[in-house]
């Protein structure tokens, strides 16, 4: 009589894994640790994807070698494939305070936070100093011309 399952005779404390529940396995492994240790590279969700390849082709009965060689030939194809599809979907598009020209042109109010002048720009306060020297003006509108450090240098709109 044919036993669908002839790995289930084996007794407890021999068990062996499949191969592809191996590489399934793998492949899970990959793809956590790469979602939450490694911030979403992508490319350990590449290889994990790679990995369950190598789990179609060992389930389907391929040898070790064809299941090595399908695995590195689908890292090959797959990693660089979601390097190009998620690096340019999740990269920065907007830019911030550190880039340059980012801010030029903006009108900021001036606010008193504790005992000095701030600039307020949307809800960031920033310090502020005017391009004359002279000293800004609690609630005075300015507009920024390029940022020092942390600090906006900023001109009056009527000087501008």
């Amino acid at each position: 009589m044919l036993k669908p399952f002839p790995e289930q005779e084996q007794p407890l404390g021999s068990m062996v894994l499949p191969a592809w529940l191996m590489w399934v396995i793998a492949a899970v492994a990959l793809v956590v640790v790469d979602l939450t240790l490694v911030g979403t590279q992508f490319i350990l969700v590449a290889t994990g994807l790679a990995a369950l390849v190598a789990a179609g082709l060992a389930a389907i009965g391929f040898g070790v070698a064809g299941q090595g060689w399908g695995f590195v030939l689908a890292t090959a194809v797959l990693v660089p494939l979601m390097i190009h599809l998620f690096r340019t979907r999740f990269t920065r598009r907007e830019v911030a305070p550190r880039d340059p020209g980012w801010e030029q042109g903006v009108r900021v109010t001036v606010v008193a936070q504790g005992d000095r002048l701030v600039a307020k720009l949307k809800s960031d306060h920033f310090p502020v100093r005017l391009s004359d020297g002279s000293e800004p003006v609690e609630g005075e509108e300015l507009i920024v011309e390029h940022m020092d450090g942390i600090t906006l240098v900023a001109h009056r709109p009527e000087a501008g």
